[in-house]
């Protein structure tokens, strides 16, 4: 192998870790609402998260709730009696896809007002939007980082 065919294999080496990462990023979205906790979970592809497990864990790690999603990714269940403490709920959607959302303390005990629900609406609408500018730019640099890379190797081929 030449120099220059080791490089363009480290480099898709590389990058392939990172672009199997984002590809099936998933997300979940949890809110206190009426005594009860609702969620919402989907892919980064608007995929909904179906028959996934939800787990909600205190603090310390111990189990207070287990349920499954339903077709549409929801699922909702009263507050559990006597929390201390916040609550983490976690998503497994399947094959290493886990996402979590941390319920403070102070939002299981208060009751919220129809502008704190669509405040927290709006929080998960740009959770779910497009990807970020800099994810953008940062995607380009690599593709001029390979084209340079690529122009310097042949180059130094055609030098010899």
């Amino acid at each position: 192998m030449t120099i220059k065919q080791i490089l363009i294999f480290t480099l898709i080496l590389a990058m392939l870790p990172a672009s199997l990462a984002f590809a099936h990023k998933v997300i979940i979205f949890a809110w206190v609402e009426d005594g009860m906790i609702y969620t919402e979970s989907q892919f980064s592809s608007k995929r909904k998260a179906k028959n996934s497990t939800i787990t909600i864990v205190n603090e310390n790690g111990m189990v207070i709730h287990k349920g499954q999603t339903d077709q549409e990714g929801k699922y909702s269940f009263a507050i559990p009696e006597k929390i201390d403490s916040d609550l983490i709920v976690k998503l497994d959607a399947g094959t290493g896809h886990q996402a979590q959302w941390k319920i403070a303390k102070n939002e299981l005990v208060t009751v919220h007002s129809a502008n704190d629900v669509q405040a927290a609406m709006k929080e998960k609408e740009m959770l779910e939007e497009s990807p970020s500018i800099l994810k953008i730019i940062t995607g380009i640099g690599i593709i001029f980082l390979l084209a340079f890379t690529m122009k310097f190797l042949k180059r130094k081929t055609f030098q010899k």
